[in-house]
């Protein structure tokens, strides 16, 4: 909870001005008449330190217990730790080294965790990565070329020109980024100095996350599709209708992106206000395949020249993906429009 307290503004000398620091600030950090008091400016703040110098902050840590837990719920465990800012995380159990390379995997897809300390029984990793130094536009911009190649990667696949499993795994790399990008942020959030080191602001940080969070969800998605695409069979008409849905939507996402990093109002809303046709035309997509369904098994054909039943679950699935896409592209133009 934040406290306010109102302080008027003293005319002090010439073209002085002076207020009154509150009691109660004042004992917390045993201040007295004399003392050094840093003073920060931000947008439209001063923020007041106790001292003349910035105050290290003080290193977190954490003990995981990893007995009788499912590999789930440890990694769960670790990830949290890791985005919750603990720079060291010890991982204990008596039979520790069944899982440990599991569990060292795990720790290794986390930007900045080392491995420092392993035994029979206990892994400790420590975190040697300096947030202050991490650009988050640097972040999302490897995010969203890594989520590019996904997009123009899965249309290949579509033509056999392409190895699904390339995708998935720069879908890992996505993660990674993500988890770095949300730790800076945090980091940010709860420290201004290193905010206005950053040089941003508490509203910019909040679509920041929202954009990381965005481009994760789409390279995840990318990933699935690419993933059910061999099952889906799609063929001859339906597979350039797709391909042509495809593209279009690689294009909104470009512009998407194009419009957040030139905070570009117009391209973001117009992807704002265009969004429902997309969707529409997946729904057509869609409700065509199903049509052809129905006239391969009136006419009794033991081979469909374009697609069978054992086509239909994948094939929702996809469209189910992409119209996800679709809506999270939107998202990103909507976090553009709210930049102000």
């Amino acid at each position: 909870m934040v406290n306010i307290d109102y302080r008027k503004l003293i005319g002090f000398s010439k073209g002085s001005f002076v207020v009154t620091m509150p009691k109660y600030w004042v004992e917390k950090h045993n201040l007295k008449k004399g003392d050094m008091i840093s003073i920060e400016e931000g947008s439209d703040e001063l923020v007041f330190y106790a001292g003349e110098k910035e105050t290290k902050k003080e290193e977190k840590s954490i003990s995981i217990s990893a007995e009788d837990k499912k590999l789930s719920m440890i990694k769960a465990e670790i990830v949290s730790s890791y985005l919750n800012n603990y720079n060291t995380i010890e991982i204990f159990s008596k039979t520790l080294e069944d899982d440990a390379p599991v569990i060292k995997g795990i720790l290794r897809n986390l930007s900045g965790m080392e491995i420092i300390e392993q035994t029979g029984k206990r892994i400790v990793a420590k975190d040697l990565i300096d947030v202050s130094s991490i650009s988050i536009q640097s972040i999302i911009r490897r995010m969203d070329v890594i989520t590019r190649s996904m997009i123009d990667d899965t249309i290949m696949c579509m033509q056999g020109k392409c190895n699904p499993k390339s995708i998935l795994h720069r879908d890992t790399d996505v993660n990674r980024l993500y988890y770095l990008g949300f730790r800076v942020i945090k980091n940010a959030m709860e420290n201004p100095m290193l905010m206005n080191k950053l040089e941003t602001n508490p509203w910019r940080l909040l679509s920041d996350k929202m954009i990381l969070s965005r481009i994760e969800e789409i390279a995840d998605r990318q990933k699935r599709v690419s993933r059910l695409l061999a099952e889906a069979e799609f063929k001859d008409k339906i597979l350039e209708e797709f391909k042509q849905i495809s593209n279009e939507i690689k294009e909104r996402y470009n512009n998407a992106m194009k419009a957040y990093y030139n905070n570009d109002k117009k391209i973001a809303y117009d992807i704002e206000i265009t969004t429902k046709n997309y969707i529409e035309k997946c729904d057509k997509f869609l409700e065509n395949i199903s049509k052809l369904l129905s006239v391969e098994i009136k006419k009794g054909s033991e081979k469909p020249t374009v697609l069978s039943k054992k086509n239909l679950v994948p094939i929702y699935k996809i469209l189910d993906y992409t119209k996800s896409n679709v809506t999270f592209i939107k998202y990103i133009a909507r976090a553009v429009l709210n930049m102000d």
